[in-house]
């Protein structure tokens, strides 16, 4: 059945008017330009605002790329973009215009709506921080903002300015209000801005928290609260360290700002701790695309900002930024051929991706490049690797071999076409996804504002279900009213387990976050399972050794494959690797989450000593909040008033005491779910410990196995030593009867005067023969035993040079004839005939020794049957019974007697008759006890064709393969061959238990 056509809407090539799913998507990707007015005309009044501040916001965005100082991604995406747009209208013969913003048509400005400035500051000004108040434990809307709670933001420079008016952390806050600001990103520069804002002071210079240590004047409260115990001195890092080792010392402690106040009535508060959040793999390589690029324009030279500027001046005053106005020429024909206008097609498609992308991480990029290497700097998101290995310059290795990474990337696959390829239709969709380490920062400041900063995934100017604010505003979105935010540690606690729960909240379906559990466990399952695989092939493998070395003994052919497979470590070495890298991994989350641990029993730690005093009460309070002791005069007031004071007190006390109370049992349930966390984390470490130790044995055990081969193989070799002895004793023995009588013959041949009348005398000749003999053999003696560099060079030359000219000559002969292509194509065809006689010969044999393993089941099981049988029908003789052996006799435990083969046979209580299996037996069937006398001969069908019979199990092939143990007959078989088997039948008395070698065909 065809699958339904889909339905038409937005952005589709077919008309789909009546199904407008985005009025801003229709109104600038589906309209025509001459139908837009009429259809921006009939919408609704939020429509066209929502239609208006979208391309008002392009038309910023365009414009501030086009004016950067530098050449940003954007900017260079974006000329790339009106280049092919330029080469398409071209290719199809269309005009272009020059870019106008708005919508084409004259419409009104909303009110409020941001107009590019060409304010200085652009990173800052387009960056929102959230802001959310609550009085009295209720969320309220924040005046003069947009949107509504939880979803209400603030441009950053607006907290940064000193302006209060415009600034809200410059504002008073009112005793029962708790304010909430966040700031996107762990940038230093805007903490200490902000901090200083809050306190109406001026942001301290790089060292004044050094220098006014040893000044008379006192702290201000900024360099109180930021002093370097609590700010510089717990990064962990220094000028010559990586950029991705920036981070902060998980700290949590109280900070008093008044100098007449203790740590015990501090009322301020910072907490540094890491949590584990994730990244696909694209935004961790285009962010350290943009720290590289940030770090060249630090390093970069007068010459090269020079060089740059006149760049940007050039390209301003040719007015590249502008899109050019192409008039097409009269004739109506186009120069570009078809193919033509599909390459500009598809330039104009890949530069617009590239354009979105690049549009998305414009701000980070901004981000990155101006307060990277600020004073104080940025810190930017780490890896899970990067984290731990803070020292190393590049991780791109080891995050692309996360776990996480492996369980979401694609796999390699033998594709047969997109269009027909199911897997490829999968795979497009799938997004490699790596796991970060943030910081959360966060301060408490008055118990009445919390300040937080940490990142957020780049890239994503849009909402994200798994960012970690994302999921809080939900979070509060969703609380009950009675659980509210009535202080800022509940704020505070919510905050940190929020952080905390990341990968381990079983509530969320956000499908793009990766499950982290889920993906080690599965990786953990896989190797366990390989590992097993692994040990099951030593196993066979060994026992294939051992009846090789049995049967080189008999022949004096051998195969090494066996021997090769044994010795071969490597893909037990992988699997150790892969399951030592999911250890480390589990290592470094938990010492993550005991950082966390730390950091949050410090801070529950501070939450009871701030609110214990609230719930306990008091030592001594009289009315009207006075305390004894004190002089202060105490007003008395009217006897009404006074009633209605003491009840809106006491009201106001309990609600106090009920939600400091709240906030403890928060406390403490914060602890109880991270202490859950890392348990289920440890259970992972130790499966993959217990992978790894059953690795390790199986190493162990190969090695012992290579130690048995080589100790085989040294066996082998000493017995060739002593044939190889044997051999040369038998020439020396030749030789010293042969060689006495050689020398006469020699000596006595020699045509020398004294001898045989020669022309030369006898002394001469010795005078010749001794000399030359002598220097050949001390030359040759040279060449074979010096170790001189001398003697090595010569031998090598000549070597070299034989080799030379030899295979030279017979390499030109071969080419020249055309033997070497005949001789490959040879080579070729027999590899395949070897490859094809190789499975037909195996398929042959296997097909026999099973045969034949039937065969030896059958013979044992009969074996068997007629020696239970013969014993049976003793027992029976002997207490009168004449009908045969009965089934409790058989089966050895209805009748609570057993038999020799009890263990083996089908009935009572054994594992055969449970269901089990064992080694030498599998079930077949019999007729019962009648049977056993009618029928001699026993037909064994797999599973038991003959109705119900409940019979003997067959597989008893052999005892003890290394022994050649097994049962077998001794007497005359029984010609009468079975019509289902084809098995010889013996007689029962003629069988019996006796060991005998087995041979290579049975072993098999």
């Amino acid at each position: 059945m065809a699958p339904p056509p889909l339905q038409t809407t937005c952005l589709s090539d077919r008309p789909h008017d009546h199904r407008v799913s985005d009025p801003t998507v229709h109104f600038n990707g589906c309209l025509k330009g001459s139908r837009r007015r009429k259809f921006y005309e009939t919408l609704p009044v939020e429509s066209q605002r929502r239609i208006l501040g979208e391309n008002e916001r392009i038309a910023d965005l365009r414009r501030r790329l086009e004016s950067s100082q530098c050449d940003t991604t954007a900017a260079v995406r974006l000329r790339s973009f009106k280049s092919a747009m330029t080469q398409w209208c071209l290719a199809t013969n269309r005009p272009t215009a020059a870019y106008s913003p708005g919508l084409g048509f004259d419409s009104r400005r909303p009110s409020g709506m941001s107009v590019y400035t060409g304010h200085e500051d652009q990173v800052n000004t387009h960056i929102k921080a959230p802001v959310m108040y609550f009085k009295d434990g209720h969320p309220i809307d924040v005046p003069g903002l947009s949107n509504h709670y939880p979803n209400q933001k603030v441009m950053v420079s607006d907290l940064l300015s000193e302006d209060e008016a415009a600034n809200l952390i410059m504002q008073p806050c009112d005793d029962d209000m708790v304010r909430y600001f966040h700031l996107p990103a762990n940038n230093m520069t805007w903490i200490e801005e902000i901090m200083a804002r809050y306190y109406h002071e001026s942001r301290p210079g790089s060292d004044d928290t050094m220098v006014k240590s040893k000044m008379s004047r006192p702290k201000t409260k900024t360099e109180t609260l930021l002093r370097p115990e609590y700010w510089h001195g717990q990064q962990n890092f220094d000028a010559h360290s990586e950029v991705h080792a920036r981070h902060m010392r998980p700290l949590c402690d109280a900070i008093p700002v008044d100098p007449m106040a203790s740590d015990r009535h501090a009322r301020n508060l910072v907490l540094f701790m890491p949590y584990l959040h994730w990244e696909t793999d694209r935004g961790r390589l285009k962010l350290a695309e943009m720290v590289k690029e940030a770090g060249k324009q630090k390093l970069s030279s007068i010459a090269e900002v020079a060089s740059q500027a006149q760049h940007q001046m050039s390209r301003t005053q040719t007015d590249d930024t502008a899109s050019p106005v192409f008039h097409p020429p009269a004739s109506s024909n186009s120069s570009f051929a078809n193919g033509d206008r599909r390459k500009a097609l598809g330039q104009v498609l890949k530069t617009a991706a590239q354009l979105l992308e690049a549009m998305d991480l414009h701000t980070e990029e901004q981000l990155i490049i101006k307060y990277l290497h600020a004073d104080p700097p940025l810190h930017p998101r780490r890896t899970l690797d990067q984290s731990y290995y803070g020292a190393l310059k590049n991780t791109g290795t080891r995050d692309r071999d996360q776990v996480v990474y492996r369980g979401t990337k694609p796999e390699p696959h033998d594709c047969i076409g997109m269009a027909e390829c199911e897997q490829c239709n999968q795979d497009i969709r799938k997004l490699p996804r790596i796991v970060m380490v943030d910081q959360l920062w966060l301060w408490i400041l008055d118990e009445k504002t919390v300040i937080t900063s940490f990142p957020r995934r780049w890239g994503k100017n849009k909402p994200d279900p798994s960012a970690i604010h994302k999921s809080l505003r939900m979070r509060l979105r969703e609380i009950r009213p009675r659980e509210g935010i009535a202080s800022a540690y509940d704020l505070a606690l919510m905050i940190v387990d929020e952080c905390s729960r990341v990968f381990f909240d079983r509530t969320k379906t956000n499908d793009r976050q990766p499950h982290l559990v889920e993906l080690f466990t599965g990786a953990i399952r896989d190797l366990t399972y390989k590992q097993t695989a692994a040990f099951d092939q030593f196993l066979i493998y060994t026992h294939l050794a051992s009846r090789d070395y049995k049967r080189e003994k008999r022949s004096t052919s051998s195969d090494n494959s066996t021997q090769n497979t044994l010795l071969n470590i490597n893909p037990e070495g992988n699997l150790l690797k892969e399951v030592k890298d999911i250890m480390d991994e589990i290592h470094i989350m938990l010492r993550i989450k005991e950082h966390q641990h730390v950091v949050m029993e410090a801070l529950v730690k501070n939450i009871r000593r701030a609110l214990l005093p609230v719930v306990c009460g008091p030592r001594s309070q009289q009315p009207g909040g006075v305390t004894s002791g004190s002089s202060t005069p105490w007003v008395v007031a009217p006897e009404e008033e006074y009633k209605y004071f003491l009840d809106d007190q006491a009201d106001f006390a309990q609600r106090k005491v009920e939600n400091a109370r709240r906030t403890l049992d928060k406390s403490d349930h914060l602890i109880n779910d991270l202490e859950e966390r890392i348990s289920e984390l440890r259970a992972l470490l130790e499966n993959a410990q217990n992978t790894s130790a059953a690795l390790k044995d199986l190493l162990t055990l190969k090695q012992q196995q290579a130690g048995v081969i080589e100790a085989r193989e040294a066996v082998k070799q000493a017995q060739l030593t002593l044939k190889q002895g044997q051999s040369i004793m038998i020439f020396t023995i030749v030789t010293i009867i042969f060689l006495p009588l050689s020398f006469c013959v020699g000596f006595f041949g020699m045509n020398a005067n004294e001898l045989n009348d020669g022309r030369l005398p006898l002394t001469t000749e010795i005078k010749y023969m001794l000399p030359i003999s002598a220097g050949i053999i001390l030359v040759s003696f040279l060449f074979a035993f010096s170790q001189t560099v001398l003697s090595n060079s010569i031998v090598m030359l000549a070597r070299s040079a034989v080799s030379f000219a030899w295979n030279t000559m017979v390499t030109w002969f071969l080419v020249t004839t055309g033997l070497y292509m005949a001789g490959r194509e040879m080579l070729i065809t027999a590899n395949r005939l070897r490859d094809r006689e190789a499975k037909i010969t195996g398929g042959m044999k296997a097909e026999v020794l099973r045969k034949e393993k039937n065969l030896e089941r059958m013979r044992a099981a009969g074996h068997v049957k007629r020696l239970t049988g013969k014993k049976e029908n003793n027992n029976n003789k002997k207490e009168g019974d004449d009908e045969g052996p009965s089934s409790a006799a058989l089966g050895g435990a209805a009748s609570g007697r057993s038999t020799p083969f009890s263990p083996y046979l089908v009935g009572g209580s054994t594992p055969l008759a449970q269901g089990g299996s064992s080694p030498f037996f599998s079930s077949t069937s019999t007729h019962g006890h009648a049977a056993q006398h009618q029928e001699p001969h026993w037909p064994m069908q797999s599973g038991g064709t003959r109705g119900d019979k409940s019979g003997l199990g067959v597989g008893m092939e052999e005892i003890d393969v290394e022994l050649g143990e097994r049962i077998h007959a001794h007497g005359p078989t029984r010609p009468g061959p079975s019509p289902s088997a084809g098995v010889r039948h013996q007689d029962s008395a003629s069988y019996s238990l006796a060991p005998r070698k087995m041979t290579t065909r049975q072993l098999v």
